[in-house]
């Protein structure tokens, strides 16, 4: 794939427009190089959080799928990527939950990117609604561009920045991410799970996760949507990494069998 590495000097920005800052990162829409971007740039100097965008950095840059948002270019200060010109699925979900055939497609396309991400030895560990965004707004597999690896865990990479956290977001994190293991696939599967669960119920599975995620009892909301769906969201659920789909690939088998 091709992408640029940038000189402090080299990136020249026209219409910037702040967009948020979280983390340590500032998030801008602008244009480089005639077309729209969306550009991380840190403005930390914590050391720790340099590791960190430094290590997106080379997650990204490595890796090329349609459903992927790319990376165009890199500093030690900032990523570019292309705008996306849509919505993400948390703003669709917010004006209601979807319909279940389109959660499906939407979960179908999510799965094809993730299964690339599990064979380049990517697990994403940060799958939610905010990360996916849908190309003009569609509500389909192939407007799916997932975004984001900051939480990412690349067995490629020579450290995790996040080994032994529990980084991630709770309501989507899988039992295990909480207890700080890192890189296994199936964890993965759980947030697809809940992703799921999200878009057609519109809130996922538990108002507060927190006892869940350690092992203790907690109230599930019923299963969201038809019954075909119900035992493919249950086993995606599942505690322990074990009882879940082995692979999102066998998750995704499911998924096309069911009739919507």
């Amino acid at each position: 794939m091709w992408f640029m590495t940038l000189t402090p000097h080299t990136l020249t920005v026209e219409a910037s427009t702040p967009l948020g800052y979280r983390g340590g990162v500032e998030h801008l829409r602008a244009r480089w190089q005639d077309q729209p971007v969306f550009i991380k740039q840190l403005g930390s100097r914590d050391p720790e959080q340099q590791e960190r965008f430094a290590h997106e950095g080379f997650i990204a840059r490595r890796l090329a799928h349609p459903l992927l948002v790319p990376l165009l270019a890199h500093s030690p200060q900032q990523l570019v990527f292309p705008y996306v010109d849509g919505c993400t699925l948390r703003d669709l979900i917010e004006e209601g939950p979807l319909d279940p055939a389109a959660a499906v497609r939407v979960t179908l396309g999510l799965l094809d990117v993730v299964t690339y991400l599990h064979a380049q030895g990517v697990t994403h560990h940060d799958l939610k609604p905010e990360n996916v965004m849908l190309q003009d707004r569609e509500q389909a597999a192939h407007a799916v561009r997932l975004i984001d690896l900051g939480m990412a865990h690349d067995r490629h990479a020579t450290s995790d920045t996040h080994a032994g956290t529990r980084m991630g977001t709770p309501h989507f994190m899988a039992p295990e991410q909480f207890q700080g293991v890192r890189g296994d696939p199936r964890s993965d599967v759980y947030a697809l799970g809940v992703l799921l669960w999200d878009a057609i119920a519109g809130h996922p599975p538990y108002a507060d996760p927190l006892c869940w995620l350690i092992g203790r009892p907690a109230t599930r909301d019923p299963l969201p949507g038809p019954a075909a769906l119900h035992p493919i969201l249950d086993r995606c659920l599942q505690h322990s990494p074990a009882d879940r789909y082995a692979s999102v690939m066998d998750l995704a088998a499911a998924l096309n069998a069911v009739p919507l």
